[in-house]
């Protein structure tokens, strides 16, 4: 995009945006139809990423604008600062979106998603109240008439199309595109030539992007299979992310006062040298993470063989005998089928029970479940009662309670309740039915369960009760009976028992490699282009981390690598590699400043500019120009915070 427009296009995708969140807020009302919410939700994230394509190429160039030719240091300092504000935003949605969605409930449901979509969209219209209300201050270019877009494919085009056809072979030229003039002006021609020499030192950057955003994926998946409990304190597994913005926070300001300033001391601090440092350091965070994992998959709870199952056997009934497949007659083991968990083949099998020998036969055909099956012993006779679970650890950090009685009651409920006799769940009292028990911010892990008839009590109340210590993603069944105790919990799935804090180490080496890498990059952009390709080559620059994602999409969204530590591993490796070829493209690299080949702004253009500025707003003081920044960080800010709503 041309400069001139850059703030009209963010003012109009900036309200686009707004709209875009109020689709996604109305699709996320659980009352409409399936058809009008997928239509909602759909169209508001497509709204959201035609704004985002008119805004971001845009918001950094245009502050960075906002420095004169004298203040570059400043403006260095700048897109630090701007990576700042985006982290701050990032953390507040980090920290608030997860509360919003699975600690309110609205419409009826557990999870309020219409106020996690809704409040981002408040806070974009307050962005965009900011960014107007600095309107009469910024400093503004006047729009170029000419396409810039189509200017590059010309020289391109044109330079090809002459050493294809030859018509240039007598004409020695420095570089390729030299044969594009005279067709086209030098002063483009050198503009394309800057704009291509970045975007080859951009390729290899796309893998940058393939590691880091595995942070809203692969990591959190990896943070589900731990312990986010920390003291009375838990850490859901979206939150765990939390630190990357935070980091940032820290690094930024101490990487800018101290850091940078002593290594000037002492070598030469480039922005290509900052950048390779921060690949290396990300390929790091990603070999650590795999060690973690290798960790946790000690403590996973993995599923049955191919064509197998579990079954968990419960219930008072001491004497099973003669366990045999139906199909095939084969006895198991010895026909005495233990009580706990067994693997089986998955399939049909008949039993008998007791000293009468009663037969009784139970289907456990669907493969790669787990089942319970309870036998109970009444007066009556033998009751045998059956329901099939996932094996797997819970998601939220939640503990899982699966009841199972002889006698379900629809007219009893089970409830699960924390120290401040809080509800935290209930279920039916019914075989197959469970509780679970979603950890608070701040909570005790010990809570109690009550059961009762609901028309005589209605939780702490109610004459039955067993204590639980909840720990994150375990699952347990539970034989309620008349005289039940805690010994009448059975395990279905393991806790998590690896603490969530051994991950604070690959977080905060990746973010020292997205403060070296991405926020010089932003610099690295800005700087290299000519006036007339800043808002191309912020672009271009936005248009790796889109590339990155499908590399994303490719290896992990396909599982092309099933085991999470030996692609983490993997992803690790990849990124040394591809840093290796990004140092020896920098080691060509010419910077701008160094060939003496800065393209400025001509007399004309500023003689406009300053007319613009005098008749929208006069000379600005030094005063105005920081709060007309100070709205601008406002606005970043708040911009940023509904990409990270959406990951989580």
């Amino acid at each position: 995009m041309d400069f001139g427009l850059r703030e009209p296009v963010i003012l109009y995708g900036s309200s686009i945006y707004v709209v875009g969140h109020v689709l996604l807020s109305l699709g996320a009302v659980p009352f409409l139809s399936y058809p009008i919410r997928s239509s909602l939700d759909f169209s508001g994230l497509f709204v959201i990423a035609f704004a985002t394509g008119c805004i971001k190429p845009c918001v950094s160039a245009f502050a960075a604008d906002q420095f004169t030719e004298d203040q570059k240091d400043l403006r260095s300092q700048f897109f630090s600062f701007f990576y700042f504000a985006i982290n701050g935003g990032s953390l507040f949605a980090i920290i608030i979106t997860p509360i919003l969605r699975g600690r309110v409930q609205c419409f009826g449901n557990q999870h309020c998603f219409p106020l996690a979509f809704g409040v981002p969209g408040v806070l974009m219209l307050l962005a965009l109240i900011l960014f107007l209300m600095g309107w009469s201050m910024y400093r503004k270019y006047p729009p170029s008439k000419e396409n810039v877009g189509s200017k590059v494919i010309a020289v391109i085009y044109t330079s090809l199309r002459k050493m294809v056809g030859g018509a240039s072979r007598d004409k020695p030229v420095t570089h390729w595109l030299d044969h594009a003039a005279p067709e086209h002006s030098q002063k483009m021609i050198d503009s394309v030539r800057g704009l291509l020499n970045v975007a080859v030192i951009f390729c290899p950057l796309i893998f940058f992007w393939a590691l880091f955003d595995q942070q809203g994926s692969t990591w959190v998946l990896q943070a589900r299979r731990l312990d986010g409990r920390v003291g009375h304190f838990s850490i859901l597994p979206e939150q765990i992310h939390a630190i990357n913005p935070v980091c940032v926070l820290i690094l930024v300001p101490i990487f800018e006062g101290w850091v940078y300033p002593a290594l000037r001391k002492v070598t030469k601090v480039t922005p290509l040298r900052k950048m390779a440092v921060g690949g290396l350091l990300t390929a790091f965070s990603f070999a650590i993470a795999g060690v973690l994992q290798l960790k946790v998959n000690e403590t996973m709870e993995f599923p049955p063989s191919p064509g197998r199952i579990y079954l968990q056997r419960v219930g008072n009934e001491s004497l099973i005998t003669d366990f045999r497949n139906k199909i095939d007659g084969n006895l198991i083991g010895d026909g005495m089928l233990p009580k706990g968990r067994t693997e089986l083949d998955a399939g049909i099998y008949t039993f008998n029970t007791g000293l009468k020998n009663e037969s009784q036969e139970i289907d456990i055909s669907i493969q790669n479940k787990g089942y319970v099956m309870a036998v109970f012993r009444l007066e009556q006779g033998v009751k045998v009662v059956k329901f099939d679970y996932k094996v797997e650890k819970t998601d939220n950090g939640a503990t899982r309670v699966f009841v199972v009685s002889a006698k379900d009651d629809e007219n009893s409920l089970v409830y699960a309740i924390n120290k401040k006799g809080k509800i935290l769940s209930s279920c039916e009292l019914k075989s197959g039915s469970y509780v679970d028990v979603i950890p608070g911010i701040i909570s005790d892990p010990n809570v109690r369960l009550y059961w009762g008839p609901k028309n005589n009590c209605s939780g702490i109340d109610c004459p039955n009760t067993v204590s639980l210590n909840a720990q994150m993603g375990a699952v347990h069944v539970l034989h309620i009976h008349p005289t039940t105790t805690e010994q009448d919990f059975n395990l279905l799935v393991r806790p998590n028992s690896v603490s969530i804090l051994w991950s604070l180490p690959q977080y905060v080496i990746i973010t020292l490699g997205e403060v070296l890498l991405s926020v010089t990059g932003l610099e690295f952009a800005y700087s290299q282009a000519a006036p007339n390709m800043k808002s191309v080559l912020t672009a271009m620059w936005l248009l790796t981390v889109f590339a990155g994602n499908l590399i994303d999409m490719m290896i992990s969204g396909t599982r092309l690598i099933p085991h999470p530590a030996l692609e983490f591993f993997f992803y690790s490796i990849l990124m040394v590699i591809v840093m290796g070829v990004f140092i020896l493209l920098a080691m060509q690299y010419t910077y701008v400043e160094d060939n003496d080949e800065e393209i400025t702004i001509t007399e004309s253009e500023k003689k406009d500019v300053i007319a613009l500025t005098e008749i929208e707003s006069g000379t600005a003081t030094t005063n105005d120009k920081k709060n007309n920044l100070s709205a601008s960080f406002l606005h970043i800010a708040c911009f940023n915070f509904l990409p990270f709503s959406l990951e989580i």
